[in-house]
């Protein structure tokens, strides 16, 4: 459930630095729920603007999700 997971990120960040929690997007217009297959880029590492941050699993297909800005990868709040 995209919801608990949110929730439960939420409670989890309150203890770190500043920092913006990204929650999983939509990522095709019929997607309603999706699963972490894997994280493309370790805590403790920058990404830049289009790389793919993770893979996700939804029931038709495997889609990465890319980052929209340059970052950091502060902490993996949820496992594969």
């Amino acid at each position: 459930n995209v919801f608990a997971l949110r929730a439960s990120a939420a409670r989890m960040s309150t203890d770190l630095p500043y920092h913006i929690v990204v929650g999983m997007p939509a990522l095709s217009p019929t997607m309603e729920a999706g699963t972490l297959a894997e994280w493309n880029v370790a805590e403790g590492e920058g990404f830049q603007a289009g790389d793919s941050l993770a893979k996700i699993e939804t029931d038709k297909a495997s889609i990465d999700f890319e980052a929209q800005d340059d970052g950091f990868m502060a902490k993996h709040l949820v496992s594969p």
